[in-house]
């Protein structure tokens, strides 16, 4: 699976927040990246104070920064697509070492 992360910032509080969904490599490849590419190509919009702005990145590929007016159309599904995405369950911890008993006896 490709990992595609969306994270917002900016906007008048100057919030972030971050979304990310799995994809298949071949959609990555063939819907994704593309869009990415053109944006790339476009260089955006200018930027616009107190307007949100997209970091896009599909992770090991490319990544695009897209400002909230651009977000319609595939960007509005692909943001969808992230924020609605379940959250990842956090990784368990493992101890490093086993406790040690008082005394010094493990």
């Amino acid at each position: 699976m490709t990992r595609i992360e969306v994270s917002r910032s900016g906007g008048f509080a100057g919030l972030s927040r971050t979304w990310s969904v799995e994809v298949s490599p071949a959609e990555a490849e063939e819907r994704w990246l593309p869009l990415l590419e053109q944006a790339e190509a476009e260089n955006a919009e200018t930027l616009q104070r107190d307007r949100f702005i997209y970091h896009i990145v599909v992770v090991g590929y490319r990544d695009a920064t897209v400002p909230e007016s651009a977000v319609q159309g595939p960007w509005k599904e692909l943001l969808e697509r992230a924020r609605n995405a379940p959250p990842e369950e956090p990784a368990e911890e493992l101890p490093d070492e086993p406790a040690e008993e008082p005394g010094g006896h493990t």
